[in-house]
């Protein structure tokens, strides 16, 4: 330390030599002294900060607590030392320490909520991107079970309901309309001639009975069978 006084001082004689030490001097002496001015002044006043005490009040008694932290409790207002927000008044209840009750102000300002406790699974809803897609177990093909042309579509747009016996479309096809013109000839045949057998050892009903299953064969069901 003394030699730190010594080199100072060897310093000031320095300055105090020269010419222009002496202002030098008395402005770097006014800075230090505006500097602890300034300290002083700027520092906080102790009256104005409570710190946490452990000590409780008798209870019905008001007390000043922190909103964003509620361990800083005084029995005067003031401001908190963590913080250095304002005290809020809160009336202890007498249940210790750690229980406090809070005004409606004061809740609404905290944005305390409480529910009541239960037991139950824990849900999280989370948020995904997707693509809705067809549900691949339930689509259906359908084929033509004949060849032909096609002349009327009523199923001429995607996403069109179609209910079941609903009409898809107007086929015309060779195959089918020969296989009709078989039926209805065995069938003008079989007229009178229910026993007596063709050249080939059927009946004129084993002939018709062979233009039916044909029919059932290329698709067709008994009752449309029965219109023809």
């Amino acid at each position: 330390m003394s030699r730190v006084l010594n080199y100072l001082g060897a310093f000031g004689r320095y300055l105090a030599s020269r010419p222009w030490g002496g202002r030098l001097l008395v402005f770097v002496a006014g800075f230090v002294v505006a500097w602890i001015v300034w300290n002083i002044r700027s520092a906080p006043q102790p009256e104005e900060s409570v710190e946490a005490t452990p000590t409780s009040a008798a209870a019905g008694e008001t007390m000043w607590t922190c909103s964003m932290h509620p361990q800083i409790r005084s029995p005067k207002p003031g401001l908190c030392p963590i913080c250095n927000m304002d005290l809020i008044p809160v009336e202890k209840t007498g249940g210790g320490l750690r229980t406090l009750s809070y005004s409606p102000e004061a809740v609404a300002l905290m944005s305390i909520e409480t529910v009541p406790v239960e037991r139950r699974y824990v849900q999280h809803k989370i948020r995904m991107v997707g693509k809705v897609d067809y549900d691949e177990t339930a689509l259906g093909y359908i084929t033509a079970w004949v060849s032909g042309r096609l002349d009327r579509l009523f199923v001429d747009f995607t996403g069109v309901y179609v209910n079941k016996g609903d009409h898809m479309v107007y086929i015309y096809s060779e195959e089918l309309y020969a296989a009709q013109e078989e039926l209805l000839q065995a069938l003008k045949y079989a007229r009178g001639r229910t026993s007596s057998p063709t050249r080939l050892g059927l009946t004129p009903l084993d002939l018709v009975a062979s233009a039916r299953k044909k029919l059932r064969l290329l698709g067709l069901t008994d009752e449309q069978i029965k219109e023809i």
